[in-house]
């Protein structure tokens, strides 16, 4: 079992130190869309240096939504990192499950009522929830940045968000040939495209791997949250490299010991054939959460090495 966890931004040093040090993580991932007062190479300088040697993933952004500018309620319009279409009647979902319904959209802002409960911050990711919705491009400039920043130091390991075509997947070739990608599945367009010939010829030269990015992934799963359950076996069904991610020991985070709820979820998700698991950004961020996660993750390891026999769930 491999434990992917995700970095602090370098300024944060006791917290970077105490992530990337622990010796139960093999890998871990830079999010971009953190903050950090140091530009994308020398953060990238100072998360390597951190590593001591461990792989490193550059996160990028790709066509995941989020707010570009602080959305004061009443202020008027939000301001997204892409232009969006999509058709009326349709709806915004912001950070802890809040909504309101889109009511104009032009190019990259859009018009909501109600406003919004509290103020956007900048950064903020958002799902939008409405038919024929089209996000326009892939990759953002600070994207861009930072695949320069990378391949001048000799990285070429990215996470592409909301990966829903093969042009999402070159559009990262085209910067960097040398491009090894986790393909995050958030959306049912990514699902979609995971059962393709195109991706499966991707997987089959060890170009990309999947991974259930699970947060995105169940905002965008439709009303029925049980299709959740298909999707997750799908994505480990395209090959038993896919890797599970979010969601994971979040109990932790008001806890000192796992929830029922999580210890059976970590159990399914080994059970129906996972074995690598990425640390979400709040989880990490959180040094004492963290390591009880890493103790957690500890015992599933011992407990399943030898008594997990696989399932398939309908």
């Amino acid at each position: 079992m491999k434990i992917i966890a995700t970095l602090p931004p370098p300024h944060q040093a006791d917290r970077l130190k105490a992530v990337a040090e622990h010796p139960l993580v093999e890998e871990a991932r830079f999010n971009v869309g953190m903050r950090t007062p140091y530009g994308p190479k020398e953060t990238l300088e100072r998360l390597l240096a951190a590593m001591g040697g461990k792989p490193l993933w550059i996160d990028l952004k790709g066509r995941q939504l989020r707010i570009m500018q602080w959305a004061v309620p009443t202020y008027g319009d939000i301001i997204l990192s892409h232009k969006v279409k999509v058709d009326l009647p349709a709806r915004i979902e912001f950070r802890g499950g809040q909504y309101s319904d889109i009511v104009e959209v032009r190019g990259n802002r859009i018009f909501v009522e109600p406003d919004p409960p509290s103020a956007l911050g900048r950064g903020q990711s958002v799902n939008i929830h409405g038919e024929n919705l089209e996000i326009d491009g892939y990759l953002t400039r600070e994207d861009k940045a930072y695949i320069k920043a990378a391949k001048e130091l000799g990285i070429h390991r990215y996470m592409l968000s909301f990966v829903e075509g093969s042009q999402d997947i070159e559009d990262v070739f085209a910067l960097d040939s040398k491009a090894e990608m986790i393909a995050k599945i958030e959306s049912l367009k990514g699902l979609a495209y995971i059962g393709t010939l195109e991706f499966n010829e991707y997987v089959a030269l060890n170009i990309v791997r999947p991974m259930a990015a699970r947060d995105d992934l169940y905002a965008n799963i439709g009303q029925d949250k049980f299709r959740i359950f298909s999707a997750l076996q799908s994505i480990i069904n395209s090959t038993s490299e896919a890797i599970v991610a979010s969601r994971l020991c979040e109990s932790l985070r008001k806890s000192t010991e796992p929830s029922l709820s999580d210890l059976a979820d970590l159990m399914l998700l080994r059970q129906i054939g996972y074995r690598e698991f990425m640390l979400s950004d709040e989880l990490c961020k959180d040094t004492d959460a963290f390591l009880r996660a890493m103790e957690t993750l500890a015992v599933l390891g011992e407990r399943t090495r030898d008594t997990v026999s696989r399932i398939t769930l309908d």
